[in-house]
């Protein structure tokens, strides 16, 4: 009976606690929330696969970004390939009318004037937003760089690296004989005839639009005219510079016509044949490479001229087909490619000059080298960048190139005079031009 009473008091204890706990029947009860639903991931972004044509060949710049790049966007990834300089030119002609394009191409910059007047590649302005790597265009280059890859105010391709003449000139002779490198073309006889020992110590004269073209700029001329509608290598100033050109060969008997079958010109630089030419920068790894045996013996100069320096301006670009597929993909890579660090790689891996101004002036690309007795020699080419000029913006580029380099052949070898061969393939070119 005791138990009974205790466990009975027990249930009205537990009754009045549970009451007390619910209080008054019309008190709002409190909500519970529903359980949360887990939370759903957020779907992965889309993998883009760009493909990246590079003829650089072996000493290539582009290959070293992929890794890096696809590191720092994990949702882009490259497919390299690799070919050579006329297999690129041979399948960029077939896939720019139609079939697949890459999503970046490295392309020659003499390629540009056919290419860019067929609006074969994508406007890099709009893409950009004005900026490369958030510099102004027109910061990041020369105002001659920026013009060679501009047509019809579209940037076609960014200057990856960049080709300008300059004189190069055996420095050591030139100390023997008490020499000073010539500033204009009177000097260059001058010093031409100092330096030539019969066969030996000459400048080297190469028949072709590249090197023609210097010496026309240099008297004032040009190819075409401004408006790229009439051939003007006929002109004038045009004759002159080419006369006095093929006089240093024919008339001075300081130059050598370096024709195909001599061979590399290094030769001619080994055996002594050749103590001056012109050309770009890239001609610096060549020395380095194949003549160490020539260390201290060459410097670089400002090629000399008559009115005002000129070169032509080449290079190489990276440019984004017109009907590529991942055109946004792709802008990053070429900016990626584009920035200071990575155009300092175009000197360290390929021995090239880089095309943006940052680059081609920190001391990892222009520091002395002691190859060419301590000079800095980048600063001659950047000069000479500065009053550069790319070839002419026509779709017939090609073939007046070939008709300027076959005159220049006849003249050469004494064919025809320098005007009669000027002026027959001014007539060509023009027939292709039209009136």
């Amino acid at each position: 009976m005791y138990v009974k009473r205790i466990a009975f008091s027990l249930l009205i204890i537990l009754a009045l606690l549970l009451s007390a706990c619910g209080g008054p029947a019309t008190q709002t009860a409190v909500e519970v929330p529903p359980p949360e639903e887990p939370t759903k991931e957020a779907p992965p972004a889309e993998v883009v696969e760009i493909t990246v044509w590079d003829y650089y060949g072996e000493a290539t710049p582009v290959k070293p970004l992929i890794e890096p790049f696809e590191k720092a966007n994990p949702n882009i990834k490259i497919k390299y390939e690799a070919l050579d300089w006329d297999s690129t030119l041979e399948k960029l002609n077939v896939v720019l009318t139609g079939g697949t394009p890459p999503d970046v191409v490295t392309v020659d910059m003499t390629w540009i004037p056919r290419f860019a007047s067929l609006g074969a590649f994508t406007d890099l302005k709009p893409l950009s937003g004005g900026k490369l790597n958030g510099v102004a265009w027109d910061q990041a280059y020369t105002a001659g760089a920026l013009e060679a890859i501009t047509f019809n105010d579209q940037i076609v391709a960014a200057l990856y690296d960049f080709d300008v003449y300059a004189l190069y000139y055996r420095s050591d002779l030139f100390e023997q004989k008490g020499l000073q490198p010539p500033k204009t073309w009177d000097e260059l006889v001058t010093v031409a005839q100092k330096l030539a020992e019969g066969d030996k110590y000459l400048y080297q004269w190469l028949p072709e639009t590249f090197h023609g073209s210097q010496w026309i700029y240099e008297n004032g001329g040009n190819l075409l005219s401004p408006d790229n509608k009439q051939v003007i290598f006929n002109s004038p100033e045009a004759v002159e510079a080419i006369q006095f050109y093929t006089d240093l060969l024919l008339r001075y008997k300081v130059g050598i016509n370096w024709t195909d079958d001599q061979g590399e010109r290094i030769q001619g630089l080994k055996d002594g044949r050749i103590a001056m030419f012109s050309d770009g920068p890239y001609n610096m790894g060549i020395i380095k490479s194949a003549a160490p045996e020539m260390a201290g013996k060459w410097k670089v100069a400002v090629h000399p001229y008559n009115k005002q320096p000129g070169s032509y301006l080449g290079g190489t670009g990276l440019a984004i087909p017109g009907n590529a597929a991942h055109k946004e993909a792709a802008w990053k890579f070429v900016e990626f490619a584009m920035t200071t660090e990575n155009q300092i790689g175009v000197f360290k891996y390929a021995g090239a000059a880089p095309a943006l101004t940052a680059a081609l002036e920190s001391p990892e690309v222009n520091a002395a080298d002691p190859f060419f007795g301590g000079q800095k020699v980048f600063d001659v080419f950047l000069e000479a960048m500065k009053t550069a000029h790319h070839f002419p913006y026509v779709d017939q580029w090609s073939e007046i190139d070939t008709l300027f380099s076959t005159a220049m052949e006849q003249i050469g070898l004494q064919q025809k005079s320098v005007q009669e061969a000027l002026n027959e393939a001014a007539k060509a070119s023009q027939e292709l031009l039209g009136p």
